[in-house]
């Protein structure tokens, strides 16, 4: 076979050497792709870096709002590849400023865009012309089905009206809003089908109509429940006051749900969802509301302990049952050993006694104190009413018997007395242990009737608050104060027994301070306690990490002899920096008081105290 050498033929006929020729290929070829290679690198680290300028009428809020809705700035620090990629992005941002103008009701907005790639950085330059900011001239709502829509659903309900700027948030909200009372009114399961928005440029005024797909109309029928192991079904039927044959409403259903929860019964409380099977033809449908519940744990046992300088160490050991006889009864028994008080109470509560948010409570109390100012042996029997009063109020009262045997600085007597504590109590806070807003309130009124001739007969009141302000976002720093008043109407002090006058000083009063020594003091430097009494409180409550926490404070008042405070005597003030360990059940305290004008051979230079929970 004869082989053509086309390439041979040619080079002879040219007289060039192909071995030369060869070499000066590869030698071009590889100058070549190292050149390709490093103009590649200056377009990847140069060539496609880019600045952002943006001008035209837009400013304030505006302009930061599209700025931050911004792909090139988001994504400055990663290059584009290619120039044709940057100018991917700067469409999409032309697109994305144009809704966000929309959304702001700039509708008849202009954006112009340049790209300068002859200087490095590339220039990009944004020109935005707002336009006029256009209002809503009607916003409608219609049915899908074509049936009339509930009353409920007008323009003032659904937070939106005639004349406000157009913005889409504005619409948006009102179309939820919307949908959420149309399941109170029956229609649990609407949704939004279409939605029309007509802009007249020449007027600047948009027309928004809403069409809603209401789905079937929803009829409630019996209250059913499942899961239950130890609860009364017929509690939670009572509990729940419910009506069947109304119109299905979400409100209704959850506020039951929460009040289910708020018995403390369940770890949790769901609604099963709903059987639509027998829908009528008309769409109107009956379905049993059923609830679906995990019950907690209804028994309990708990230990505590606290210690102060003051009042020396001290234990409380509890046991409770919550669900006593299945309709949430508690039976709680609670005993103390400490130093100064060695106590056992037992106590009973009912909820929902007779009629919803009420309780009936009951307790016997055995308790044995030894302080400098008395030492008491006393038995005690109470019951009595709660009654939730509004969202935030409680009430009550009831009678009181109690048998007392009381030593203080004169002599040992034995008194008798039945009384009829009436309170009422207000709390807004946001936390039982550890509250950061809202307030409390609370006035105690007391008549003792003496049932022995060396009982006397007084009339005690007590009026105490507390106020919790977040100053920082997430708690970081509350500031909290409190005070307190007390009066005793009757015979003077000390024809009142030393276990009902009052007395200030220690942890639960004025820190700094021993217990109970704030207040007249016989010869021996021993409080004898007073009719009146007054004390002030303020705590700054820092949070440094999610576990520790600071606490400076101040505290003062005192205890008066006479029947209305004196504000003629001095204060006693006491201040000092606590420390917060804060745990699931609440904070753990430790606080290191100094009494700021202290007495000289009363006071000691110092106090501290260790206990669960925020001192108010």
């Amino acid at each position: 076979m004869r082989r053509f050498n086309f390439l041979g033929k040619i080079t002879k006929f040219l007289g060039i050497n192909i071995p030369f020729v060869v070499f000066v290929l590869l030698f071009v070829g590889m100058f070549g792709h190292a050149n390709a290679q490093n103009l590649l690198s200056i377009d990847n680290s140069e060539g496609y870096k880019y600045e952002v300028f943006i001008s035209g009428d837009i400013q304030g809020d505006l302009l930061s709002l599209t700025e931050e809705s911004s792909r090139l700035e988001q994504l400055k620090d990663k290059l584009p590849s290619s120039l044709a990629a940057l100018k991917r992005r700067v469409a999409e941002d032309s697109e994305g400023f144009d809704k966000v103008l929309r959304s702001e009701g700039y509708y008849d907005n202009n954006i112009s865009y340049e790209v300068d790639d002859s200087q490095r950085p590339i220039s990009v330059a944004f020109d935005i012309k707002t336009g006029p900011q256009f209002h809503l001239n009607t916003f409608s709502i219609v049915f899908k089905s074509g049936k009339q829509i509930p009353p409920a659903l007008n323009n003032a309900n659904i937070g939106i009206s005639v004349g406000v700027v157009a913005r889409s948030e504005a619409i948006v909200e009102a179309k939820n809003q919307a949908i959420v009372i149309l399941a109170d009114h029956g229609y649990p399961d609407a949704k939004l089908a279409d939605q029309e928005a007509i802009v007249d440029f020449a007027t600047q005024k948009m027309d928004v109509t809403l069409v809603l797909d209401e789905g079937p109309r929803l009829v409630v029928g019996n209250l059913e429940f499942e899961g239950l192991n130890e609860v009364d079904a017929n509690y939670l039927q009572k509990l729940g006051q419910w009506k069947a044959g109304i119109l299905y409403n979400a409100k209704i259903i959850d506020e039951l749900r929460r009040k289910y929860l708020r018995t403390g019964l369940f770890e949790a409380v769901r609604m099963k969802p709903l059987d639509t099977s027998n829908a009528a033809r008309d769409g109107t449908y009956v379905t049993p509301i059923t609830f679906v519940f995990v019950e907690r744990e209804h028994k309990s046992v708990g230990l505590g302990a606290s210690f102060s300088t003051s009042e020396g160490a001290g234990t409380q050991f509890f046991w409770e049952n919550r669900n006593t006889f299945g309709q949430g009864e508690k039976l709680r028994a609670d005993l103390t050993v400490a130093e100064i008080r060695q106590q056992l109470k037992l106590g009973f509560n009912k909820p929902n006694y007779l009629r919803n948010n009420q309780s009936f409570n009951a307790n016997t109390n055995i308790k044995h104190e030894d302080t400098d100012a008395y030492e008491e042996n006393s038995v005690s029997a109470f019951v009595g009413i709660d009654r939730k009063w509004g969202k935030n109020w409680t009430v009550g009262g009831g009678l009181e018997l109690e048998l007392s045997e009381i030593e203080d600085e004169d002599d040992t007597e034995s008194f008798a007395f039945a009384s009829i504590p009436l309170s009422a109590r207000y709390d807004s806070t946001n936390d039982l242990l550890d509250p950061t807003t809202g307030f409390r309130f609370g006035v105690t009124a007391t008549p003792y009737y003496g049932l022995t001739a060396a009982s006397p007969e007084f009339f005690k009141t007590e009026i105490d608050g507390s106020t919790y302000y977040s100053i920082l976002d997430d708690d970081r720093l509350v500031f909290a104060t409190r005070g307190k008043i007390g009066l005793l109407a009757g015979d003077s002090a000390r024809d009142i027994p030393a276990t009902k006058r009052f007395y200030a000083g220690g942890g639960g009063s004025i820190r700094g301070y021993e217990h109970q020594t704030v207040g007249p003091l016989n010869s021996s430097d021993d409080p004898i306690g007073g009719r009146s009494l007054v004390e002030f409180g303020a705590e700054a409550r820092v949070r440094v990490t999610e576990d520790i926490g600071l606490v400076p404070f101040i505290e003062g008042g005192n205890v008066y002899d006479s029947a209305v405070p004196d504000f003629s005597e001095n204060f006693q003030w006491g201040a000092g920096l606590g420390l917060r360990y804060y745990t699931a059940i609440g904070p753990i305290r430790l606080d290191v008081a100094v009494p700021l004008n202290r007495r000289e051979e009363i006071d000691d230079a110092w106090q501290f105290y260790v206990s669960i929970g925020q001192a108010f």
